[in-house]
């Protein structure tokens, strides 16, 4: 059988499916989750080692895919014959490999909410398997990713459930071969779990353990198999130290080599430390997650943007520890909370109706008070730091957008006379051509290059769905369906296929700019690539500039300071959401100590907020409000954080006294989107910055001539972390994506 050329856009092909595949989430059987286990191949020029094995919950699936799957299980590696193998063993129509070929949607990586997970092959590192010994219990499997805080949970094959299992083993009677293929630990029982490690042998060479059995490293290197199994023979104590205990040291090697793995696992979301024992069997989920997990709320945040989920996977927890070694120095250091109370006031850090309507903001500038910044030439008359300084104070009416926004994004520099800022657009111009024909001109990587293929249908996906409620981007047809195929529509706003093979016609000329911008940031960016959200960022800036190049060079201006927040490994993220914590902590402690009793205290409900800077909590305009105000830096380049806390801090008294849980905290803050006041955020967020510095001022003060001691490290204690103190710095945290290679997985 021949392998297709092309595949169906979003799918992937089926190599192997496995029906009635679980996850035991408690020692309950009835909180089981069943699903399927699968190796898909994602796209036609895919290698092996860029396979995907994921495991899909059953309630994830559409009635197609689930039909497909079950259709697999049970004829998709034999045929709806009765000959189990082929008698070519190397041919492509010979046993564990597809007999037929079937599309699935292509499996995510990672999708906490709902318990589907997946690796592709060339990052895994091991893979642990346990046979089924006797009818009463079940095989199992767990896959080990190479990246440590990359955990996932065992999987057991019910084979009493399983039709496909079912099936296989008559096949293998029939056959005179009832016994297992792959007789791990010498057990010679047939089990679901058989097949895959048989049909993954296909894809990937595995190399047994001798120190563990069932344990086998997944396409492993000379160095990989070295360490993995120590050269103790030729240790010279063998032959000289008559007291040298040659099975002590095996065990020893074994164990710390179990300690190891279980420990990784414990270290990480994936299982929490305080279930350590469990982890060990392999029985259950961690009791930190599974909080979050079926929460309607939290799938609120997760549905929006995938990296939610991977957040969570990756460092929800990692960032609550580090919240908690912070929580000592901070909230239980009562020196500092007496010295803050003595030279500032016992209610120093609260804000009073009259602190906040005396510090309101002023009018929006005008295009009157534009213009008095600049002479004749188009040179600046004041200082870069008064101008910005208004912009923050102020805001900017609409009809000065156009000129300001490429002031504050960097697209001309401030001390630049009009003629240079005319010269200066036309080489951007320039410039911008030449990203755009590289991608339009290569018709060999549209068509092929399976990476040029994924980003197209993210971004047409992400285009589809944003802002289409502003009139700039709503239909020319006069309505919001973006489906409907028009026979009399000639194509020339958009004509593309979506990721299900059906026309889609947006019928939107500035959508299709949008797109073209997007697919030259690629270019310019081709590490990064286009993440979701990107297109959340972008929309409000065309909007106002309404000029393509010069669009293309804002928005990649404002992804330099954005591009922490999308990088594949979220370390932008998780470093933006410790600071955070620990900002809670030093300026509303008491708020902190109710969230940690109501399981809140990893804000994980600002994730959304801060990764596409509160774009989908506010109306389009507002976001514009608030955007502009975070581009002066005026105080600092991370003052989008404050803005957070001021949310925390108006409503404190209301979650303190009336909210007493996660679901109920969780849900408050959600449902406030649509309802924030930005202009009183800022001005609390600026009176919150200001206090802030001062209480990070009498700190330094007093520190710098009293010794702190820790008694746990023997080392001083550094009273402001260096992740709050980079909070009054105004330059700009850079943080690239790493190098992209041809391992390097999609999105």
């Amino acid at each position: 059988m021949k392998a297709p050329k092309t595949f169906p856009p979003g799918k992937g092909q089926v190599l192997y499916a496995k029906s009635k595949v679980y996850i035991h989430v408690t020692s309950n059987k009835n909180d089981n989750i069943p699903g399927y286990l699968t190796i898909v191949k994602p796209f036609p020029d895919s290698k092996n080692d860029e396979l995907i094995i994921s495991f899909i919950p059953e309630l994830d699936l559409s009635i197609e895919d689930k039909t497909t799957l079950d259709y697999f299980d049970l004829y998709g590696l034999d045929g709806e014959k009765n000959d189990f193998y082929s008698n070519n063993k190397n041919d492509i129509n010979g046993k564990n490999f597809p007999q037929i070929i079937r599309f699935i949607d292509r499996p995510r990586i990672s999708s906490i909410s709902s318990y589907a997970f997946g690796a592709v092959i060339n990052q895994l590192y091991t893979i642990q398997v346990r046979p089924k010994k006797t009818s009463l219990w079940e095989g199992s499997i767990i896959l080990h990713p190479k990246q440590e805080n990359d955990k996932l949970p065992a999987l057991f094959f019910h084979d009493d459930e399983s039709l496909g299992t079912k099936r296989e083993q008559k096949l293998k009677n029939q056959n005179f071969e009832p016994y297992s293929e792959n007789q791990i630990g010498g057990n010679s029982l047939y089990w679901g779990g058989d097949r895959f490690i048989s049909c993954l042998k296909n894809y990937a060479t595995l190399t047994e353990s001798t120190l563990e059995t069932g344990m086998f490293l997944i396409n492993c290197t000379q160095e990989d198999a070295m360490n993995f199994v120590p050269n103790i023979l030729n240790n010279d104590q063998n032959k000289d130290d008559n007291s040298y205990d040659f099975n002590a040291e095996v065990n020893q090697v074994l164990t710390t080599a179990k300690w190891n793995l279980l420990t990784g696992l414990a270290s990480i979301t994936g299982f929490a430390k305080k279930q350590i024992n469990n982890a060990i069997d392999n029985k259950i989920l961690p009791q930190s997650l599974q909080k979050y997990v079926e929460r309607s709320e939290v799938k609120k945040i997760t549905d929006d943007f995938d990296s939610a989920s991977v957040y969570l996977a990756k460092w929800a927890l990692s960032v609550q520890e580090e919240a908690e070694k912070n929580r000592k120095m901070i909230i239980g250091n009562e020196y500092y909370k007496e010295l803050i109370s003595v030279e500032l006031g016992d209610k120093f850090i609260e804000l009073t109706p009259l602190e906040v309507s005396k510090a309101a903001r002023r009018g929006k500038m005008n295009k009157e008070d534009w213009n008095k910044f600049f002479d004749s030439n188009g040179s600046l008359q004041f200082t870069i730091h008064e101008i910005i300084g208004q912009i923050f104070h102020s805001g900017l009416e609409e009809d000065i957008r156009k000129d300001a926004w490429l002031f504050l994004l960097g697209v001309f520099p401030w001390d630049t006379t009009v003629s240079e800022r005319e010269q200066l657009k036309k080489s951007l111009e320039n410039n911008y051509i030449e990203y755009k024909n590289s991608w339009k001109a290569d018709l060999t990587k549209q068509e092929n290059d399976a990476f040029w293929k994924d980003q197209k249908v993210r971004i047409y996906k992400d285009l589809k769905r944003t802002d289409r409620d502003v009139d700039f981007f709503k239909s020319s047809k006069g309505d919001d369906s973006d489906d409907d195929y028009d026979d009399d529509y000639d194509g020339s706003y958009w004509n593309e296929e979506d990721e299900f093979g059906n026309e889609t016609l947006f019928h939107n000329k500035n959508l299709l700019v949008m797109r073209d911008i997007l697919f030259s940031y690629n270019e310019l960016n081709y590490n990064l690539g286009y993440v979701q959200g990107m297109c959340d960022l972008l929309a409000p800036l065309y909007c106002v500039l309404k000029d393509e190049a010069i669009t293309f060079w804002a928005f990649s201006n404002f992804m330099e300071r954005m591009e922490r927040n999308f990088v594949r490994n979220l370390s932008g993220m998780k470093a933006q959401m410790v600071t955070l914590t620990e900002l809670v902590q030093f300026m509303l402690p008491d708020l902190y100590v109710h969230l940690e009793k109501c399981d809140s205290s990893n804000l994980f409900f600002f994730f959304r907020m801060l990764l596409v800077w509160f774009k989908r909590e506010l109306s389009f305009l507002e976001t514009m409000d608030l955007w502009e105000i975070m581009w002066t830096d005026y105080y600092s380049s991370q003052f989008i954080l404050f803005f957070a806390l001021a949310i925390l801090q108006k409503h404190s008294k209301i979650i303190m006294k009336t909210l007493k849980g996660f679901d109920g905290i969780l849900r408050y803050i959600n449902d406030l989107s649509g309802k924030l006041d930005v202009q009183d955020l800022l001005t609390r967020s600026e009176l919150l910055f200001l206090k802030f510095k001062q209480m990070v001022e009498l700190i330094d003060r007093t520190s710098a001539g009293t010794s702190f001691n820790s008694k746990q490290a023997g080392e001083p204690v550094k009273p402001i972390s260096d992740e709050l103190r980079t909070l009054l710095s105004k330059e700009i945290v850079i943080e690239k994506e790493e190098t992209r290679t041809s391992e390097t997985p999609f999105g």
